[in-house]
């Protein structure tokens, strides 16, 4: 089970140069235009050029399906001392072995292009290297064999769900290889796909995502769980029209010794449920040693949702999925942290980043989560709006 454990980065976007440490649950947040989408571009650019033409000649794909960035100059750092371009990561493999893979590039101003440097290698741009305990340094590998591939290549055991997901539809795609691969679309469209696949007993009894009100410990049983943790009372109903490669969705609400409402179709219901649907799927649906990425799951939720969403992300991260957040939501980081004080997850599993900007370099402020849910600092404009709101909001009226 391979686990990535920082990414690399040089010359990219707004970094000059950083080394960003990445936990079984990984937060970045920050005002926007700070760097934090960067981290989780460069990873997802890596997934999208990696394929037998990228093995081959080693470009990075930069417009792809899951990102499109556009030329070379919109990705290479403005500040740039020479014309090296790299992204990296480190891993830690199921052997234990820390290892790094690193690929580089040369920016080419007259063609506005990244080409492949910097090594003569059979693996062309590729450097790869373990870690070497005796001399405590990076010892270079000259075969890739030694090495496994971390979650964000493989064809199963990954998910990435984009901020700009699909809202409330008549009808979601259905995509049988998408379901094979346990995946569920960028955008969440083929979520009614993977929610209604046979999954009994997905969840054993020791998993920590496991919610005790779910009916049973199926995909969709826990789904319908958690989703009442958002909105109290929501049953869904899914429709499927083989005929067409299409489902459909209606929910019903109910409330305790009352009758059920009848079923809505997802259009008449609001945009909150169609935006949580697929990030309770994913983060519910991934197996010990997957990697999940999600940007903004708190879109469109009310602040106990929030909360809640916090909870089950460190909880998931607790069964053994290495999950990366980008969130602007206070109540999703007091649901990490009031898991971390309940015993629930690790704090030291978990990695918490704050992006902000000197001109157009990065910075990272990296606070340490407590055994009591308490951050060991609390960086100037750090989820410290609400303080300043509630302080102009005490502040007497001169004249009054």
């Amino acid at each position: 089970m391979c686990k990535i454990i920082s990414i690399n980065l040089k010359n990219f976007k707004c970094f000059r140069e950083d080394e960003i440490d990445i936990g079984n649950l990984t937060i970045l947040t920050g005002l926007n235009g700070m760097g934090k989408s960067s981290v989780i571009q460069a990873l997802l650019l890596l997934r999208q050029s990696f394929g037998l033409s990228f093995q081959r000649s080693r470009r990075l794909k930069l417009n792809g399906d899951l990102i499109e960035l556009g030329t070379g100059a919109d990705v290479f750092f403005d500040l740039a001392e020479d014309d090296d371009l790299s992204l990296g990561y480190d891993f830690v493999d199921s052997r234990g072995q820390i290892m790094r893979s690193k690929f580089n590039y040369a920016y080419d101003r007259n063609s506005d292009s990244l080409k492949p440097s910097g090594s003569t290698r059979i693996f062309n741009n590729r450097l790869d290297f373990i870690w070497d305990e005796n001399s405590n340094d990076w010892v270079p590998v000259d075969t890739h064999d030694v090495f496994q591939s971390p979650p964000i290549f493989s064809s199963r055991g990954f998910q990435y769900l984009s901020a700009e997901r699909l809202g409330p539809r008549k009808m979601l795609p259905s995509s049988e290889e998408h379901v094979r691969n346990n995946q569920i679309g960028a955008q969440g469209e083929f979520v009614l796909g993977l929610l209604s696949r046979p999954s009994d007993g997905l969840l054993n009894e020791a998993d920590p995502r496991l919610h005790i009100d779910g009916s049973s410990s199926s995909l969709r049983a826990q789904v319908e769980a958690w989703l009442q943790e958002v909105s109290p009372g929501t049953r869904i109903e899914i429709g499927s029209y083989s005929e067409i490669d299409a489902f459909t969705s209606r929910y019903s609400f109910e409330r305790k010794r009352d009758v059920p409402s009848k079923p809505f179709r997802s259009t008449n219901v609001g945009f909150g449920i169609s935006y949580v649907l697929p990030v309770l799927v994913s983060l519910l649906s991934a197996r010990p040693g997957d990697l999940v990425i999600i940007e903004n799951p708190e879109a469109h939720l009310h602040p106990r949702g929030q909360t809640r969403l916090g909870q089950l992300a460190a909880q998931t991260s607790a069964a053994g999925v290495q999950v990366i957040i980008e969130t602007h939501s206070d109540h999703f980081l007091d649901g990490v942290r009031i898991s971390a004080k309940e015993r629930k997850c690790d704090p030291d599993d978990v990695e918490i980043h704050y992006f902000t900007r000197f001109g157009s370099e990065a910075a990272v402020i990296s606070p340490d989560l407590q055994e009591d849910g308490r951050l060991s600092e609390w960086p100037e404009g750090f989820f410290d709006e609400r303080d300043f709101n509630i302080a102009r909001l005490l502040t007497p009226i001169s004249g009054k």
